[in-house]
């Protein structure tokens, strides 16, 4: 039978953490001079929605840190339990990320948003034109 040559399996490296979203988040929306103050409330939503995804992440480290601290601790698996239930990062992120990217967008703070703002391409132009079109015929 042939012998099988077996290599020592790596530790895995620990990633670098990506950038804080909560201030990714706060320095584009600085950075939106378009914005007014009727615009306060989409800003602040944009800013929670990256802090409960931020939170998440950190719930999620905690998590890990009580499992290997609390491993032998079967008074603390009930806290446990608890923090685990609300630390799955994947479903926060899954749930709020499209969210942030929608609330962003109203905010003109994507490129296609952005390309939509300009003058000679104004949102809706054309079905505009259509409906007020439509809406005089009607009025005849």
């Amino acid at each position: 039978m042939p012998r099988h040559k077996l290599t020592a399996v790596q530790a895995e490296q620990p990633r670098e953490r990506a950038p804080d979203l909560r201030d990714a988040v706060k320095a584009a929306i600085d950075a939106m001079d378009w914005l007014t103050d009727s615009d306060q409330g989409i800003k602040a939503l944009a800013l929670r929605q990256a802090e409960e995804i931020e939170k998440a992440i950190e719930r999620a480290e905690e998590l890990d840190c009580l499992r290997r601290d609390l491993s032998d601790d079967m008074s603390a698996l009930k806290r446990l339990k608890a923090l685990e239930a609300m630390c799955d990062v994947t479903k926060t992120v899954g749930w709020l990320g499209p969210q942030l990217q929608g609330t962003l967008r109203d905010l003109g703070g994507t490129p296609a948003a952005r390309a939509a703002m300009k003058s000679d391409k104004p949102i809706g132009g054309r079905l505009a034109k259509l409906r007020a079109a439509a809406a005089g015929e009607h009025d005849s």
